[in-house]
Formats: structure tokens, sequence, C-alpha cells
């Protein structure tokens, strides 16, 4: 009908054909044939026009129109109801997951991808091997070694967030030789299980300890960071951020542990707020658990539960300045370490170093340098080591997936028996991603007048020295080759 009208109001304004067919003359009626076609066309308009304007055919549109508004708000609301039983459904569903989640975990977890960890609970670690090519004075040796690049590690993080910045986190973190699979020992200021020294030898694959590298709790807010267990001296951290090999690869790291150490045990660590880019970090260790009251020397090398007073306690601190491309840092460090007590010394051997250390970036590439002075002395007026080690460094990256590292050391021995040694390290990296990447590294001691300091095979100083046979005068060398995933 609506169809016909159209057509008709069409007719009218065009003269055309009438909906019938036929054609209207203005002299000619509706009934009448003979009428002419503009008089048919004019009738048609009128009629046409009349019906329109009709009162009831103006209600019926109306009322059209109003059942299809009302028909369009029923579809809104039933839209909307569609949404909200779909949210109801999908927060019911993630309830019933995180219930589930929370029986088999202890409370508070999540799920990632199918594995179910509590919150704020982190996996982490490196996987690192290689194949060394080394000389230590006992003929060239072909070694597969964990930790040539980094030391291989696992670890495990987590944290809790309780507003106002404060949070509460614990670290777990234990090394690996991916070659057998046993734990590689780290030393620290106590026996555990380096008996006192500041590196831990060939093959260094006899750790007792799982988490020998970093274990602590701790807590982090407006006041700093306060951890409590065992954790990196502060004087090691900021020889760390100072060698171009981070303590890895072809790092001089043996010479400068051969005047330090790098870890504390049952220790208390502080590090406070940033401050126009300075900071402070301080440390304290109380020493071995079951010390007795009285200066009583223990065999040298001896492993034991019980050592004499105040064996392993010490101190270290550093000052930070960190801004923009450049880095400086100063530290000390005071312990007593292990060994036996002889006459006319009345302690331990004491070890007191201070260190000096600096990074410039240039983005092309970023300079490193490190001083260290380092002695150990016993009460009596007995001295058996006075130091200086130093190095300068560089690492260049090129085209986003090269860098090139190399280091220069020097050992100066201030005792009469004058032990100098010189270091010289350089490698290669390409990185397959941000991940992982491939390296090559070179390095080499040379050593005089009876000295007999060696380098470190990679990230867990793996090379032999004077405890393990290195030869007096000889220089040993070392090329590593392998690659390294962080995760």
């Amino acid at each position: 009908m609506f169809r016909k009208l159209h057509l008709c109001s069409l007719s009218c304004r065009l003269g055309l054909p009438n909906i019938r067919g036929g054609f209207m003359n203005r002299n000619m009626r509706v009934n009448e044939p003979k009428r002419s076609v503009t008089s048919m066309i004019l009738l048609g308009c009128v009629a046409t026009t009349g019906f329109l304007a009709t009162p009831a055919w103006a209600d019926a549109t109306s009322d059209m129109r109003a059942e299809v508004a009302a028909q369009r708000a029923r579809l809104d609301a039933l839209e909307k109801k569609l949404e909200a039983a779909t949210l109801e459904v999908a927060t019911a569903k993630e309830a019933a997951n995180k219930a589930t989640l929370a029986a088999t975990s202890g409370g508070n977890a999540v799920s990632t991808g199918g594995l179910s960890m509590p919150k704020g609970f982190t996996i982490y670690g490196i996987a690192d091997a290689g194949l060394e090519l080394g000389d230590y004075g006992k003929g060239s040796k072909a070694r597969i070694q964990s930790g040539l690049g980094s030391a291989s590690r696992l670890g495990f993080k987590g944290e809790r967030q309780f507003g106002n910045d404060l949070a509460a986190y614990f670290q777990l973190e234990a090394g690996v030789s991916l070659d057998n699979g046993q734990n590689t020992g780290h030393s620290s200021n106590i026996s555990n299980p380096g008996q006192g020294t500041a590196s831990s030898s060939a093959p260094n694959t006899t750790g007792v300890a799982i988490f020998s590298r970093n274990t602590f709790v701790g807590l982090r807010g407006k006041f700093g960071d306060v951890r409590f267990g065992r954790d990196y001296a502060p004087i090691y951290s900021i020889t760390s951020a100072s060698d171009p090999f981070t303590i890895g690869g072809a790092t001089a790291f043996r010479l400068w542990s051969s005047a330090a150490a790098s870890r504390f045990d049952n220790g208390v660590f502080y590090a406070s707020p940033k401050f126009a880019g300075f900071g402070v970090n301080l440390a304290y260790s109380a020493g071995m658990e079951n010390n007795s009251n009285a200066n009583v020397g223990l065999a040298s090398g001896a492993n034991t539960s019980i050592g004499p007073q105040d064996e392993g306690k010490g101190s270290s601190g550093t000052l930070t300045y960190n801004q923009g491309p450049l880095f400086l840092a100063t530290g000390y460090l005071n312990y007593l370490r292990t060994g036996a007590v002889a006459a006319p010394a009345t302690e331990n051997l004491r070890r007191t170093s201070w260190n000096l250390a600096a990074t410039y970036d240039i983005k092309v590439a970023k300079f490193y340098g490190q001083y260290l002075q380092g002695k150990d002395d016993q009460a009596g007026g007995v001295k058996s080591l006075d130091r200086n080690v130093w190095w300068l460094g560089v690492a260049a990256p090129f085209k986003e997936v090269h860098t090139v590292r190399a280091v220069y050391s020097h050992l100066n021995d201030k005792m009469s028996t004058d032990r100098d040694s010189t270091h010289l390290g350089v490698g290669y990296e390409y990185a397959l991603d941000k991940q992982t990447d491939l390296y090559a590294y070179y390095a080499t001691v040379t050593n005089k007048n009876g000295g007999q300091n060696s380098l470190c095979a990679g990230g867990t100083c793996q090379g032999y020295d004077s405890g393990t046979g290195l030869p007096a005068n000889f220089s040993p060398k070392s090329l590593m080759m392998g690659g390294r995933y962080r995760f």
C-alpha cells in the first residue's frame, strides 16, 4: 500500500503513468477514459494528498512509530541484562579459580599459564656453560665448565606489598654447576666453604651450602632497605659495578679478591634511600654462631663449627654517587679471618680494605676504573699481606648485538717479597636476544719474584692458584668460549 501511495505521489509531480498502467489527462475524469492525461494526474494527486492527510492515517503512522520505539527499548533492556549475566558468570568463574589456587598454594596465589605460584614469587637465574682451553702450569687442558661468562645460578624471590611504599621480601640463590650438576661453593668472611678466603678454588664444585650465593629476608620502605642473612659485602657491590666483565669472563677479580672479601654471613645489611644521586650502604656480620670465648687458634684449613672468639665478625660500608652517565663510589671493609693464631699474635688475622670505583658511560663506550688497598695483620705486630690492586677497563657495544670488552689490572705487592702481578683480559659477546648471548674471552696473568697469583676462569673463578698447584712465576692463560641464558 505504501509503495502505491509513493508511486501515486510521484505521478502527481512527474506526470507519469498511474499505478494501474494508464495515462491521466487533465480533461478526463477518473472514471472517464477520454479525459486528458493532465486531468487524471491532478485528480490522482488531490486524491492521494487527501488520503494522507486524513486523521486515521496519521494516527496509524504515529502508533507504528511508537511500537517501533517500544520494541527498540525492549531490545536495549535485553542486551543490558545479557551483559550483566555474562559479567556475573565470568566473576563467579574467576572467584572459583582463585579459591582453588588458594587451597593448593596456601593463599595469595595467581595463575601463570597453568603454573600456580604465590603472588609476588619469581624464579630466576643464569644458565651458562662452555669450553675452556687453559694452562695453569700443568699442561694445556680442555675442560667443559659451567659459569665461564657469569656464574650459573638458580634463585627464588618473593615480595609482599603492604601500602605506604612498604614491602617485605626474601631471596634464596644457589650456585649451580651445569657441567656436573653439583652446587658451587662461594666463600664469605666465615668458613662457608672457603675458610674465610675471598675466592673459592678449582674445581669449585664442592660447596656444602645449597643456597651458597645470597640468602636473606628483608623489609623495604621510605626508611630504606634492611635485610638479614647472607649477602654481598657493600665493598664488593661497587667492585662488581666497576668491572667491565661484571665479575665473570676475563675479569681481574682474582687479584682483587686476594685483598678483600665478597660476602658476609650472619649479617644485617642496610641501604639508604637515594638523595640527589647519593646513597649509603652498610653491613655488619656477627661472625660464626658458635665462637668460643677465647682467642684459641685453629689449624689452618680446619673446618669446624667452633672457632676462636669473634671469628668472622666484621663490617663494610660504601658511599655512592650515581647520576646520569657518572658512577662514583668508595668502600671500606674490616673483619677477622679464620686461621691459626700463633705467637706473638693474640687474635686472628684482621683484614682491612678500602677502595675507589668509577664508571662513565658515553653510549658508544663505557669506561671502568677500580683501586683497592688491602692488608692482613694481627695484634702483636704480625703483618702477612699488604698490597694494592687497580684496573682500567672498557666495554664498547656496536650494531646492537656486538660488545667488545677489555681490562688491564696490576697488583702491587708492598711486602718485601715484591711479588707483583699483571692481568690482561679481553672478550667478545654476540647477543642472540636480550636474554641470550654467545661469548669468547681470553685472560692471562704475569707473575714475578715467585708470585703465584692466578686468573678467574669465568664467573666462579675456576682457575688454579697457589693453593691448587700453580707454579711460582708461571703465567696462567685461559681461552673461554660458551653461551649464556638469563631467565
